[in-house]
């Protein structure tokens, strides 16, 4: 299965809309999850009616921004079992009836409601009857390199956030390609750049899909980076295309890519040290 993963700051502009479909064309994703959509139903059908997903939950607060929209493909088994403002849930089954669990998950972005975010995620797991992953925008950073700013990071936040990811019994899945999910696009000495957004799993949805990876893409559309998590259960495809390292032309638009690249190509996609860990 293909995941992707996006922030993409409204779907009401043309721009965003046309990127989108770029990125459903040229990635092929079974299942997407967009935050920030700011469009209702009604909103969404009219502007991004032709994307070519067949069933949709789309959740919507009434005159405010925010908004939350899961698409998915007829072939794809998903049923949602409750969503909020701040997420959508559904249980997954593949075509060999394995059953897990999916979230996708929007952070609070304000300072004081982050403790929010941690007691929604405990919450969510007392649905969870079997492998789970989680996969959004947290709005936090889980380590100090995660941030690239004059200003120093928030330490009593990514300790917060590394408390919940344990209580909850979540592995960072690590990630291939730009180090950064957001830029605050200011020049300067005012210019920061975070790791904001990511997956997460149990250990059980690991062992079932361990050769899966997280891409960050890239957008001119938005601030964020749109996510790709291939689900892979065989070790062996690793290397071979979907599931290993491959290059993104886009990345050649970053300052950074012979890094990126570099750094990709030596790990060879094996992802996090803490989902190493767990595999080794």
């Amino acid at each position: 299965m293909r995941l992707l993963s996006w922030n993409c700051q409204g779907l009401g502009n043309l721009w965003i809309v046309q990127n989108l479909h770029k990125l459903v064309r040229e990635q092929a994703p079974d299942v997407c999850f967009l935050m920030e959509t700011r469009l209702d139903r009604s909103g969404f059908e009219k502007h991004c009616g032709d994307v070519p997903f067949k069933n949709k939950l789309i959740v919507k607060k009434p005159n405010s921004g925010g908004g939350l929209a899961l698409l998915w493909k007829e072939e794809v088994t998903l049923d949602v079992i409750n969503f909020s403002d701040n997420h959508i849930m559904a249980k997954v089954v593949e075509k060999d009836g394995f059953v897990w669990y999916l979230t996708g998950f929007y952070g609070w972005l304000e300072a004081n409601e982050k403790r929010k975010l941690w007691a929604l995620l405990s919450h969510l797991k007392s649905f969870v009857e079997g492998p789970w992953c989680c996969i959004g925008d947290f709005n936090v950073i889980l380590h100090e390199s995660e941030k690239q700013s004059v200003s120093a990071p928030y330490h009593n936040q990514m300790e917060d956030f590394r408390v919940a990811l344990e209580n909850c019994e979540l592995i960072d899945l690590g990630f291939i390609g730009h180090k950064f999910t957001w830029t605050n696009q200011r020049p300067g000495s005012a210019h920061t750049k975070q790791c904001l957004d990511r997956a997460v799993a149990d250990k059980d949805w690991i062992e079932k899909f361990p050769a899966s990876s997280a891409s960050h893409l890239f957008s001119h559309a938005s601030d964020r980076i749109p996510i790709m998590l291939r689900t892979m259960n065989d070790k062996r495809l690793r290397g071979r295309g979907a599931g290993g390292f491959k290059f993104e032309e886009s990345w050649l638009l970053w300052d950074d890519c012979e890094e990126v690249v570099h750094e990709a190509w030596t790990n060879g996609g094996q992802g996090s040290p803490s989902l190493r860990s767990v595999m080794d």
